[in-house]
């Protein structure tokens, strides 16, 4: 008896095209994007596969943007289509670490800022040049309205 073993390919967790090639392809979608940003400072374990699985499911709501990783938690600029934009949500809700996390939409913005998916991890999620162990990263204090000076 011959046994055959069929393994499907990995997916590739990288862009694969060239930045006129991207542009390109971007300039030919025939749907609106709509671009935002969020963070959350955030304890994450496991950055390393959090990272791929982000970047997998990402990629298939067609997500474009520039997403950074480390430790303390997460910093995202990035564009979806509109007709992905409620399964991104229920998505990022779906991490119990970024549950109701909010986004900072775009008011003027074309949805052309990003034409490439970029998911990494680095040492923290802002260069600040602060020590880790001179602060509590999950310590996020209040948010202050503009108009009243409290909380919304």
């Amino acid at each position: 008896m011959i046994k055959l073993f069929i393994f499907a390919a990995p997916m590739q967790l990288r862009n694969l095209y060239d930045k006129s090639t991207l542009k390109k392809k971007l300039s030919e979608e025939n749907f609106s994007r709509i671009t935002l940003s969020f963070y959350r400072y955030v304890i994450l374990e496991n950055v390393e596969t959090l990272r791929d699985e982000l970047y997998r499911r990402f990629d298939e709501l067609k997500v474009l943007g520039r997403i950074f990783i480390a430790r303390e938690g997460i910093n995202a600029q990035l564009s979806i289509p509109d007709f992905n934009f409620e399964k991104f949500r229920t998505l990022v809700d779906s991490y119990s670490q970024f549950n109701n996390v909010d986004f900072k939409i775009a008011i003027e913005d074309e949805g052309k800022s990003f034409y490439k998916l970029i998911v990494r991890v680095r040492p923290k999620i802002v260069a600040d040049g602060l020590a880790d162990d001179t602060f509590d990263v999950t310590n996020v204090g209040n948010h202050l309205t503009a108009a009243s000076g409290t909380r919304p």
